[in-house]
């Protein structure tokens, strides 16, 4: 039985420390490009690249998805804070909902 010999399409190893596909970009737009995307799954997907690029080596990269993930996370918790002080305010009668 007969291999092909895959040493020649292996890539060189980068002289660069860090290869990053996400510099220069703004978190912010990505963090909602991921809500247009993945709606209320979008923190979810930022935490798997946030965890696939640091597993990938890509160190800026893992950062990029932390800020992205820690963005979406900060917007999920003021909307339950929100949604609680809703509940226990009220209607606008005093009575409760």
């Amino acid at each position: 039985m007969t291999f092909a010999d895959t040493s020649k399409y292996r890539q060189a190893p980068s002289s660069d420390d860090d290869i990053s596909i996400w510099c220069g970009k703004d978190p912010a737009v990505a963090a909602l490009a991921a809500k247009a995307v993945y709606g209320p799954e979008a923190t979810l997907a930022a935490a798997w690249c946030a965890l696939g690029a640091k597993v990938d080596g890509r160190a800026a990269d893992s950062h990029f998805w932390f800020e992205v993930f820690c963005l979406l996370s900060a917007g999920e918790t003021k909307a339950r804070a929100f949604r609680a002080a809703q509940r226990g305010f009220g209607n606008a009668e005093g009575k409760p909902n």
